[in-house]
């Protein structure tokens, strides 16, 4: 299974989406900046990561979410697509549910 990175700025964040997910037998890591998430990405030369969840907002919407994408993927990225956002806050449940339906 591939790796699935998490990235954003509070460390509260990253500790339960991490213990989460480990739980759930997904391996995860974790940066808290994009500059951070970049530089694994370019080193990352055998693209060991599955899925990228990335801390923004949703459009036309106020409030924190998760934006997933898949690196390397052949398709434009369209931040506009509901569906690969994940509104903060969020149970377990839906953060799974979230997660496997994008792997």
């Amino acid at each position: 299974m591939k790796t699935i990175m998490v990235v954003d700025d509070e460390t509260s964040i990253l500790e339960q989406v991490k213990s989460c997910l480990e739980e759930d037998d997904f391996e995860v890591v974790t940066v808290d900046s994009n500059r951070k998430a970049l530089e694994l990405m370019d080193e990352d030369k055998e693209e060991n990561f599955g899925l990228i969840l990335i801390d923004t907002s949703m459009p036309d919407k106020k409030g924190p979410a998760f934006f997933s994408m898949k690196p390397k993927s052949n398709k434009d990225i369209d931040t506009n697509r509901e569906e690969d956002f994940l509104q903060k806050p969020f149970t377990k449940e839906q953060l799974l549910k979230f997660v496997k339906s994008k792997i």
